[in-house]
């Protein structure tokens, strides 16, 4: 009893001891074999702000909020934009009336022309007379005189009419272009106005970071950010390891008791510095490659966790071991296939 007490303790011990070493072996070369890598949970975020100087007045929803499209987010007001408005107004104004009074010139020159091109024509057609009872003599200088002056007369204003009705034409086009400019600028900024209501783009969930009211929040200042209810993993995966990791690949990702599914949607050809919640303490911050990766199942893990992805060894298909194993077996199988087919 005692030996197979002994004997059974040594067995303990070595199990142990073998234990010890794989778990040592695996945490220096198990990230070269198979897939351990860190990441977040995010979202597409959404910035939230005005495309003008404004004062927030009223913030109805707060930090971590879940929000549908078209809910009132904040109620701004802008004396800016109050003021911009109020000169496109008067500018429209201004425009409308001098569009009006170019109809007006235009009408008066259209209804006056046919009458001054008659009157031109009877002067033409009086000097030509006064032109041949002239030969004879019988018409006075002063007469003449007075003919060429009335012909010069109607003809100059038959010119001017028909100058003021071309010209009339061109100002009204310009003056259209003006005012349709400036209606629409007047129609973008009341868009962007809005009544000063800003409102949800799509559903998603408020940032922990907002304006407060009574905050001036200027051009370029968001008043929050807006994340999508759709969540992803951007994943930190370590280079230089005997496996590959490509767009398709199924990962497991976890946070510590949760776990779901998840496949990769693309790895990007950049790497990035780790965050600091990854860093690992006395050692330098390093670089790894970037990858997004969709998560599947009806698991949800909440905005910014970390979690920890695995999945892919250094046999799984495609990988550098994987093929080089597959080309050497193939290799084999050809020498024995034909060491075969010449015995026979």
């Amino acid at each position: 009893m005692r030996r197979r007490g002994s004997r059974l303790g040594k067995w303990i011990y070595l199990g142990l001891l073998f234990t010890f070493f794989l778990w040592l072996a695996d945490l220096f070369i198990g990230p070269m074999l198979r897939l351990q890598a860190d990441g977040l949970v995010l979202a597409e975020r959404l910035s939230i702000g005005v495309p003008f100087p404004a004062q927030v007045t009223d913030m109805p929803v707060f930090p971590g909020s879940q929000v549908r499209r078209g809910e009132v987010l904040a109620r701004v007001t802008s004396v800016d934009l109050s003021v911009d408005i109020a000169g496109l107004t008067a500018r429209n104004a201004e425009l409308l009336t001098k569009r009006a009074d170019l109809e007006h010139r235009a009408r008066i020159a259209e209804a006056v022309l046919p009458i001054a091109r008659d009157r031109a024509q009877q002067a033409d057609r009086a000097l030509d007379r006064i032109r041949e009872v002239r030969e004879d003599g019988r018409v006075a200088l002063a007469t003449w005189s007075q003919a060429l002056a009335e012909r010069f007369v109607a003809n100059e204003r038959v010119a001017e009419l028909q100058a003021e009705t071309r010209t009339s034409e061109a100002s009204l086009a310009a003056v259209d272009g003006a005012l349709g400019d400036s209606r629409r600028a007047l129609r973008e900024l009341d868009a962007a106005w809005g009544s000063g209501v800003v409102r949800a783009p799509d559903d998603g969930i408020v940032g922990l970071t907002t304006a407060r009211p009574g905050e001036v929040v200027t051009v370029g200042q968001p008043l929050m950010v807006l994340y999508r209810p759709a969540r992803y993993v951007l994943a930190y995966l370590e280079t230089g390891t005997l496996y590959s990791v490509s767009a398709g690949d199924r990962v497991e990702v976890s946070d510590g008791f949760l776990q779901t599914s998840g496949r990769i949607i693309e790895v990007l050809p950049m790497a990035e510095q780790l965050p600091e919640e990854f860093r690992k303490v006395f050692q330098p911050r390093e670089r790894s490659q970037i990858a997004r990766v969709s998560l599947e199942g009806d698991t949800t893990f909440p905005l910014f966790t970390k979690v920890r992805l695995s999945g892919i060894g250094w046999l799984s298909p495609g990988t550098f071991m994987r093929v080089r194993l597959e080309r050497f077996f193939g290799v084999i199988a050809g020498a024995f296939d034909g060491r075969q087919a010449g015995e026979q």
